[in-house]
């Protein structure tokens, strides 16, 4: 049981927020249950929706990469719900959730390749110890993914609003609900534990 009570923004006594609601309200009327806990701190929760979609939408990376670093920092986090909700958002871009949940294994076990694995582990080293970051690092992503400064930028926002969310849900111990596998956002499902750099 969540830790917060749980608001509907929809039924905001501030017009601001129900004008929001429609953005995170599906189809059968509900909302995520991270941003019924969010519409405690209405400013916060518009503003980082926003942010999330800017990256996502309007960056350099693309929205399959995004939401692939979404993941991944979630896995990387062990936020079941969270890793639920971006696998969920994945699964149609790589043929369903059968295909998804592929993925999610090569990445846990070190098995993907190329630029994508590259992008990933700089972003789970920034996650990880972001000092440990190096100049050849930067180097590496510059000469072989082709970044500019501004992908840098949106690639360590990306770690930090997924991470913020990760850490909202889990603090405030939010149950999951989302229509991908539970057992498969699970941390426990990876067999051999999540070690992404091969």
């Amino acid at each position: 049981m969540a830790r917060i009570d749980l608001l509907d923004p929809n039924e905001s006594d501030d017009p601001a927020v129900r004008e929001f609601a429609p953005k995170v309200t599906a189809p059968d009327g509900s909302v995520g249950k991270h941003f019924q806990a969010e519409t405690h701190f209405p400013p916060v929760m518009m503003q980082v929706y926003e942010a999330r979609l800017d990256l996502a939408r309007r960056g350099d990376l693309g929205t399959e990469l995004f939401t692939k670093l979404a993941v991944a920092v979630s896995m990387a986090n062990a936020c079941t719900y969270c890793t639920g909700a971006y696998a969920k958002q994945l699964s149609p871009r790589l043929g369903g959730d059968e295909a998804t949940r592929e993925w999610q294994l090569a990445l846990a076990n070190g098995d993907l390749d190329g630029t994508e694995a590259l992008v990933i582990d700089f972003a789970l080293d920034v996650l990880a110890d972001p000092d440990s970051v190096t100049d050849e690092d930067f180097e590496a992503l510059r000469e072989t993914c082709e970044f500019t400064d501004k992908t840098f930028v949106e690639l360590l926002y990306t770690v930090n609003i997924v991470s913020g969310y990760n850490r909202v849900t889990m603090a405030t111990d939010l149950g999951y609900d989302h229509d991908y596998p539970e057992e498969w956002a699970d941390p426990d499902s990876y067999p051999d534990g999540f070690r992404p750099s091969a």
